[in-house]
């Protein structure tokens, strides 16, 4: 059954937009300036238009369009790879031995190779468990042209760290010259988001036909291979990756205060150091650790959103706003955020859609007709994929 709503002020979709001279939000960094912002008052609305798409599902956590009509999609706990159709018809394509799933780890992230339509290549990041090994890994996977079957055929990351399953990250995205980006969580270990030896915490730069760190990285010198895949490091919990142009951006979760959307820049290190111990009561950008901590781009303030998934929209569908702004879904704010930002990467407005209509929402990505699908996240297999346009 396909299910309209149009998300409005009146429906719980309030927008909230923030004029270009807001205030900057409460910070729990110890710097007295930053480049985020905080949500301001209602200002206007300006609805999303959601239908439904799939149903029954559990968790599905990325979604990755093949063609104008098909799409691939991840579900986490049932470790599944299915073929979705834009008219509602869906079938598991991939399953994998020693895929593991515990709280937040489990088949997670999938990105299509920039040569998909030729190869069938794409990569997925998930949980791995043998005996008493449990890791995070980055597989590369091969759709067979029928599109009826997807092998795994190499893994090409392994050793990201995993404890209970808890901040399991994971995010991937291709960025400029073929670049793999692999945006890890720390596992909730308090050491490993600073640890530059770590792959906890990180955004790592890899090729992706071998895994290894790019001689452009920062410390592709080093004589560790974890360290030299290292691109950015000081992140809490990467969920989401989209690139705009040549720059990366990063989705990150806070801990009781402060999600963050951060501009990537080689090297940068973005503050999250929870130690002794697992200490959640520090800053997510602590500036008084050593050097030169980035600050983010948007921070949600006071209390998390839980941010999950992020894609700026594109096509003429979106009019002024493609290209321009990053959707970013929520789970805990149940919500899809949108973020104006200019071409110096500065926050120019915001507002909320869907709010509270469809619960906990995870991925988003943006079809190639410029529609957003959207996935919710409320478990009990009664999860769905939604397409959601303007209204």
């Amino acid at each position: 059954m396909r299910q309209t709503v149009v998300a409005t002020a009146a429906l719980a979709a309030a927008v909230l937009v923030m004029p270009e001279a807001a205030a900057s939000a409460p910070s729990s960094s110890s710097s007295p300036s930053s480049a985020a912002s905080s949500p301001t008052a209602a200002r206007h609305a300006a609805p999303l238009r959601a239908s439904t798409v799939l149903t029954g599902l559990d968790h599905p956590w990325d979604i990755a369009f093949v063609s104008s009509s098909q799409f691939l999609f991840t579900q986490r706990d049932r470790r599944t790879i299915s073929l979705g159709t834009t008219g509602g018809s869906t079938r598991v394509v991939g399953r994998a031995r020693g895929i593991w799933a515990s709280g937040e780890t489990g088949l997670m992230a999938l990105e299509l190779a920039p040569d998909f339509g030729r190869t069938g290549t794409f990569y997925t990041c998930h949980g791995y468990r043998s005996g008493a090994t449990k890791d995070v890994r980055v597989a590369r996977w091969h759709l067979n042209a029928a599109r009826t079957k997807a092998r795994l055929t190499k893994t090409i990351v392994r050793g990201l760290p995993a404890t209970s399953g808890r901040h399991g990250g994971c995010a991937l995205a291709f960025g400029p010259g073929g670049a793999l980006y692999i945006g890890t969580g720390d596992a909730a270990v308090g050491r490993n988001a600073q640890r530059l030896r770590s792959g906890g915490g990180k955004v790592l730069r890899v090729n992706p036909r071998t895994g290894r760190g790019l001689k452009s990285n920062p410390y592709a010198g080093s004589r560790y291979a974890m360290k030299r895949r290292v691109f950015t490091y000081g992140h809490r919990n990467v969920q989401g990756l989209a690139r705009r142009g040549n720059r990366m951006w990063s989705v990150e979760q806070g801990s009781y205060r402060d999600d963050e959307v951060n501009m990537l820049v080689r090297k940068g290190n973005y503050g999250w150091n929870p130690v002794p111990g697992y200490n959640e009561a520090v800053p997510m950008t602590n500036h008084r650790l050593p050097g030169k901590q980035r600050s983010a781009r948007w921070r949600s303030g006071r209390t998390t959103l839980a941010t999950t998934g992020a894609a700026w929209l594109r096509g003429a569908v979106w009019g002024n706003r493609s290209g321009r702004v990053l959707a970013v879904t929520a789970l805990k704010g149940q919500q899809v955020r949108l973020l104006r930002f200019d071409k110096r990467g500065r926050l120019r407005g915001q507002s909320v859609a869907l709010k509270g209509t469809y619960g906990r929402l995870r991925a988003v990505t943006v079809a190639p007709g410029g529609a957003l699908y959207v996935s919710t996240s409320n478990g009990g297999g009664n999860d769905r994929i939604l397409r959601v346009l303007p209204g």
